[in-house]
Order: C-alpha cells, then structure tokens, then sequence
C-alpha cells in the first residue's frame, strides 16, 4: 500500500519548473542584446544589382574609390626608433614623430572615414609603440582597424 506521501512525490516529479527555464531563456535574450549592441554599422554595403528593363544610352562608368585601405607598416631603425611608413606616397611619408603622424590620420579620417586601416607591425617593434599608433587610429575615428599576420601555409603553420 502506497501512502500518501508517496503519491505527492509522484505529482511534484511529474510537474516540471518553469522557472530555471524561463531564467535561461530570459538571461539568453539579454546576452544577444548586450552582444548586438557594440557592433559598428556599415555605411556602405557593396552590392551587385540587376540591370532591370530600362537601358541607358551611355554605359554608366565606375569610378575607383578615392582610398583603399590604408596600410601603415611599423618598423624599428638601427637607431632604435620606431617609424610609421604609409603605403602610397600620396598619403605622407615616413613619420617617427607620432604627434605629425596624429595630424595626418586626422586628416585622412575626415576626408574618408570608412576607409579600413590595416597596421603591419614587425616583430621587433616595442608593444607600446603598437598600441600607441592603434590607439592614434581609433582617436582620429576610422571605422575599421585591423592587423596583418603572415598567412598560414605550408612553410610557416602556427605555433
């Protein structure tokens, strides 16, 4: 014979707490929304579009963007300074004094911002170098700044 305890037991295990489950699905939604949030938006989407019925008498030409991306290489003299080096000539020349180097940035930020920043740094240039140049890019506001690393192939795997 069962006793009545017995039989609560058994309807307290048969009904599932919504609670903890509800918690989870509440915490998840937070954590999406706090994760979306810092995403930076794009300004532009580069997109194909179909060419449609209407024809044009004249072929539309495209114009190259004004600026690419912007590549700085970072490197150490044998005097042991560090110099910023552009990629194109147009842009500037070589800079070790890193106040100059902000004034250009500046400039070039305001002209386009969207352009992305690429920073190649060798091996042999102080942290605080880097990440004073890194920050220099982020306080002129381009949208995108990013690192380059040596491509993983067959003659040189990661470590």
């Amino acid at each position: 014979m069962r006793s009545v305890f017995a039989e609560q037991r058994d309807r307290m295990r048969e009904q599932v707490p919504m609670t903890p489950m509800i918690d989870i699905v509440f915490l998840l939604l937070i954590f999406f929304v706090c994760a979306s949030a810092g995403q930076i938006r794009e300004s532009l989407l580069a997109t194909e579009l179909a060419a449609g019925d209407v024809q044009s008498e004249e072929p539309l030409q495209r114009e190259p963007p004004l600026l690419g991306q912007l590549w700085l290489h970072l490197r150490r003299r044998p005097d042991q300074r560090t110099v910023v080096e552009f990629n194109n000539p147009e842009y500037g020349r070589t800079f070790d004094d890193f106040d100059r180097l902000q004034v250009r940035l500046q400039e070039l930020a305001s002209i386009a911002r969207e352009i992305p920043v690429i920073l190649d740094i060798e091996p042999d240039v102080p942290m605080g170098d880097m990440i004073r140049v890194y920050d220099i890019c982020r306080g002129a506001d381009f949208e995108t700044i990013q690192f380059a690393t040596e491509a993983a192939g067959p003659g040189n795997s990661p470590p």
